[in-house]
């Protein structure tokens, strides 16, 4: 009986750690077609979709564990992507860029500030913000998605 009661709670632990969502990346890190980030308490989604039967990908934020997918903000609606070798990367800087095989940039932020540790952090609240680690206050942004409002009716 301690046996499977000691499997029981080593599995519930491995798991418990695998589906860990993830809502920020750093300048080491890059988000890549196939991956999310998911806001700490699971309202958005930050990550690549197409719409409809498109073959073009966009990086986007959309609500998260509603039937309709609906997005809220895309990053690249004017420069898509047409196939799946998108990367989003936050830069040492703070800038933050979205490449297309690692190389050419299709979007990127404009930001003259710079910190000493820069993330990018997907909110509760579906902004999308670059931010230092190091600053107690976290609402201190250096760059935020709300600033710039894209098309919210899309539904797919």
């Amino acid at each position: 009986m301690g046996f499977y009661f000691y499997s029981a709670c080593r599995f519930l632990i491995v798991f418990s750690k695998a589906s860990t969502a993830v809502d920020t990346i750093s300048p080491s890190e890059s988000l890549t077609d196939s991956m999310t980030l998911v806001s700490s308490e699971g309202n958005f989604v930050l990550g690549f979709f197409s719409p409809g039967t498109s073959r073009n990908s966009y990086l986007g934020n959309w609500f998260n564990n509603i039937p309709m997918h609906t997005v809220v903000w895309v990053a690249n609606r004017i420069n898509p992507i047409n196939d799946s070798s998108g990367s989003l990367k936050i830069e040492t800087s703070g800038r933050i860029v979205l490449q297309v095989q690692n190389t050419t940039a299709v979007w990127s932020t404009n930001t003259t500030a710079s910190v000493q540790n820069p993330v990018l952090q997907l909110l509760d609240s579906g902004n999308l913000v670059v931010r230092d680690r190091n600053d107690s206050n976290q609402d201190n942004y250096l760059w935020q998605s709300f600033d710039y409002p894209a098309d919210t009716n899309y539904q797919g």
